[in-house]
């Protein structure tokens, strides 16, 4: 087993748990960056080779809601399409396409205008760690804040044009490294007035689009990089252990959405993030 391998499968297996449990997979990846064999590796390879993985990946997360609720989804795409055929976008299948599609605008226009920003927050090694360690912590209050938010009982289709747009606020915000995306969606719709399992329901339908959109960004810049061919079957072989872990790290957030437990991954992210914190100022 060489040690490409087993950087495949540690990325593999953080981004299935970390891209849909409210823990922050971009935070957890950056931090895995900063193992220094891990680093060596990806870095060895060249930049084609670690965004090759990063599209990857996204790819099979992607794959991962797609099956996790092929069947929401598929009512969608058939609401929508005869919506438009009829003119008639009153269905709660039309009015949930449109606000997943509002809903994906603020993150698109903000990780446009902030890409070069946020490059370094990805990529200079030091502002990377203490970005990704500070940002735990605040993603482990915004997640503890779900056990005072009210319960309330509206369905996606219930909440309006403008409180779409605001849950994708939530969503830009989650750019950040370690700030989970799952986690402050699902924390913003329930503060919308959505029920939590609608909340989370829209958190990942809202991925597709945020998801598919940085894939293709990435995918766009692989031609300009010469890959071996062997690494291929790697990748591929990673992409499926993403999927599987990734449908578990689904149904157990569904579970924990509907009892109100996502502060336990709060009290994990504020330990995690103090503790690197620790390290990097006062140890390293």
């Amino acid at each position: 087993m060489n040690i490409m391998f087993i950087v495949l499968m540690l990325s593999a297996v953080v981004q299935g748990i970390a891209e849909f449990l409210p823990i922050s997979s971009s935070g957890h990846l950056v931090l895995l960056k900063q193992i220094e064999w891990f680093r060596v590796v990806i870095e060895g390879n060249g930049d084609g080779l670690s965004m090759l993985i990063d599209v990857a990946l996204h790819v099979a997360t992607l794959i991962s809601v797609l099956i996790f609720l092929w069947k929401d989804i598929l009512k969608l795409i058939v609401g929508f399409f005869k919506a438009v055929t009829e003119r008639d976008f009153s269905t709660p299948e039309a009015k949930t396409s449109l606000f997943i599609i509002t809903a994906s605008l603020p993150v698109g226009v903000i990780g446009f205008a902030l890409k070069d920003y946020l490059k370094i927050l990805f990529e200079d090694p030091s502002i990377a760690a203490i970005s990704a360690f500070s940002l735990l912590i605040l993603n482990g209050f915004i997640l503890i804040s779900t056990k005072r938010i009210p319960i309330n009982d509206r369905n996606i289709e219930e909440i309006g044009l403008i409180k779409s747009i605001g849950i994708g606020f939530f969503q830009a915000f989650a750019i950040l490294p370690g700030i989970s995306r799952a986690g402050t969606t699902i924390a913003g719709g329930m503060f919308l007035g959505l029920k939590p399992v609608e909340a989370a329901k829209f958190s990942m339908l809202m991925a597709l689009p945020a998801i598919a959109g940085a894939g293709l960004l990435e995918a766009t810049k692989l031609s300009e990089h010469n890959i071996k061919n062997d690494i291929y079957i790697q990748i591929g072989i990673a992409m499926l252990l993403t999927i599987v872990v990734a449908i578990f790290s689904l149904k157990l957030l569904f579970v924990l959405v509907k009892k109100i437990k996502l502060d336990i991954f709060g009290y994990y992210t504020i330990f995690f993030g103090s503790a690197g914190l620790i390290y990097i100022l006062a140890i390293k």
